[in-house]
Protein backbone atom coordinates (compact mmCIF):
# COMPACT_ATOMS: atom_id res chain seq x y z
CA UNK A 1 0.00 0.00 0.00
CA UNK A 2 2.84 2.38 0.86
CA UNK A 3 4.52 1.68 -2.48
CA UNK A 4 1.27 2.37 -4.31
CA UNK A 5 0.85 5.70 -2.52
CA UNK A 6 4.47 6.61 -3.19
CA UNK A 7 4.13 5.71 -6.88
CA UNK A 8 0.89 7.70 -7.11
CA UNK A 9 2.54 10.70 -5.47
CA UNK A 10 5.49 10.52 -7.87
CA UNK A 11 3.13 10.30 -10.84
CA UNK A 12 1.23 13.38 -9.65
CA UNK A 13 4.46 15.33 -9.21
CA UNK A 14 5.56 14.35 -12.71
CA UNK A 15 2.23 15.51 -14.14
CA UNK A 16 2.50 18.78 -12.26
CA UNK A 17 5.97 19.33 -13.70
CA UNK A 18 4.67 18.62 -17.19
CA UNK A 19 1.78 21.02 -16.69
CA UNK A 20 4.21 23.75 -15.63
CA UNK A 21 6.02 23.54 -18.98
CA UNK A 22 6.97 26.96 -20.26
CA UNK A 23 4.74 27.64 -23.23
CA UNK A 24 5.89 29.74 -26.17
CA UNK A 25 4.03 33.00 -26.71
CA UNK A 26 0.77 32.46 -28.55
CA UNK A 27 1.15 32.91 -32.30
CA UNK A 28 -2.32 34.12 -33.35
CA UNK A 29 -1.88 33.49 -37.10
CA UNK A 30 -0.73 29.93 -36.33
CA UNK A 31 -3.67 29.42 -33.95
CA UNK A 32 -6.06 30.65 -36.65
CA UNK A 33 -4.59 28.19 -39.16
CA UNK A 34 -4.75 25.52 -36.45
CA UNK A 35 -8.44 26.20 -36.02
CA UNK A 36 -8.99 25.14 -39.64
CA UNK A 37 -6.95 21.96 -39.07
CA UNK A 38 -8.97 21.23 -35.92
CA UNK A 39 -12.26 21.78 -37.75
CA UNK A 40 -11.26 19.37 -40.49
CA UNK A 41 -9.57 16.58 -38.53
CA UNK A 42 -10.57 16.79 -34.86
CA UNK A 43 -14.01 18.29 -34.34
CA UNK A 44 -15.97 15.14 -35.15
CA UNK A 45 -14.64 13.37 -32.06
CA UNK A 46 -13.38 16.15 -29.78
CA UNK A 47 -16.30 18.51 -30.45
CA UNK A 48 -16.83 22.18 -31.29
CA UNK A 49 -15.74 23.19 -27.78
CA UNK A 50 -12.84 20.67 -27.68
CA UNK A 51 -14.51 19.14 -24.64
CA UNK A 52 -14.48 15.56 -25.96
CA UNK A 53 -18.18 15.68 -26.84
CA UNK A 54 -18.16 15.59 -30.62
CA UNK A 55 -20.95 13.85 -32.53
CA UNK A 56 -18.86 10.69 -32.87
CA UNK A 57 -17.72 10.70 -29.22
CA UNK A 58 -20.55 8.51 -27.94
CA UNK A 59 -19.34 5.63 -30.11
CA UNK A 60 -15.96 5.42 -28.37
CA UNK A 61 -14.96 3.91 -25.02
CA UNK A 62 -12.96 5.53 -23.64
CA UNK A 63 -14.43 8.79 -24.98
CA UNK A 64 -12.20 11.35 -26.73
CA UNK A 65 -10.11 13.59 -24.52
CA UNK A 66 -11.35 16.92 -23.24
CA UNK A 67 -8.64 19.06 -24.82
CA UNK A 68 -9.56 22.19 -22.87
CA UNK A 69 -9.02 20.40 -19.56
CA UNK A 70 -5.84 18.60 -20.68
CA UNK A 71 -2.80 19.13 -18.45
CA UNK A 72 -0.34 17.55 -20.85
CA UNK A 73 2.48 19.55 -22.48
CA UNK A 74 2.73 20.26 -26.18
CA UNK A 75 5.36 17.56 -26.72
CA UNK A 76 2.98 14.91 -25.38
CA UNK A 77 0.08 16.23 -27.47
CA UNK A 78 2.31 16.34 -30.53
CA UNK A 79 3.26 12.71 -30.05
CA UNK A 80 -0.40 11.68 -29.78
CA UNK A 81 -1.24 13.69 -32.91
CA UNK A 82 1.66 12.19 -34.88
CA UNK A 83 1.57 8.59 -33.59
CA UNK A 84 -1.96 8.10 -32.27
CA UNK A 85 -3.28 7.31 -28.82
CA UNK A 86 -1.80 3.81 -28.68
CA UNK A 87 1.72 5.25 -28.87
CA UNK A 88 1.33 6.68 -25.38
CA UNK A 89 -0.94 4.05 -23.86
CA UNK A 90 -4.10 6.04 -24.53
CA UNK A 91 -7.16 5.24 -26.64
CA UNK A 92 -6.48 3.21 -29.77
CA UNK A 93 -9.33 5.12 -31.42
CA UNK A 94 -7.20 8.25 -31.63
CA UNK A 95 -5.60 7.77 -35.06
CA UNK A 96 -2.04 8.72 -35.96
CA UNK A 97 -2.06 11.84 -38.14
CA UNK A 98 1.70 12.09 -38.69
CA UNK A 99 1.54 10.99 -42.32
CA UNK A 100 -1.55 13.07 -43.08
CA UNK A 101 -0.61 16.39 -41.46
CA UNK A 102 2.50 18.44 -42.26
CA UNK A 103 4.84 19.64 -39.52
CA UNK A 104 3.38 23.13 -40.00
CA UNK A 105 -0.20 21.89 -39.63
CA UNK A 106 0.72 20.08 -36.40
CA UNK A 107 2.47 23.19 -35.03
CA UNK A 108 -0.57 25.28 -35.97
CA UNK A 109 -2.91 22.77 -34.33
CA UNK A 110 -0.85 22.90 -31.13
CA UNK A 111 -1.05 26.72 -31.21
CA UNK A 112 -4.83 26.46 -31.55
CA UNK A 113 -5.03 24.03 -28.61
CA UNK A 114 -2.98 26.49 -26.51
CA UNK A 115 -5.36 29.30 -27.47
CA UNK A 116 -8.52 27.37 -26.54
CA UNK A 117 -6.90 26.25 -23.28
CA UNK A 118 -6.16 29.87 -22.41
CA UNK A 119 -9.57 31.09 -23.61
CA UNK A 120 -12.13 28.30 -23.22
CA UNK A 121 -15.51 29.00 -24.85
Amino acid sequence: MTRLLLASGCALLALAALAAEALPPLDEPAATRGSAVYSHYCVLCHGEKADGKGVAAKTYRPPPANLVASVYPDAYKERIIREGGSAVGRSPYMPPWGKELSDQQIADLLAYLRRIKANPA
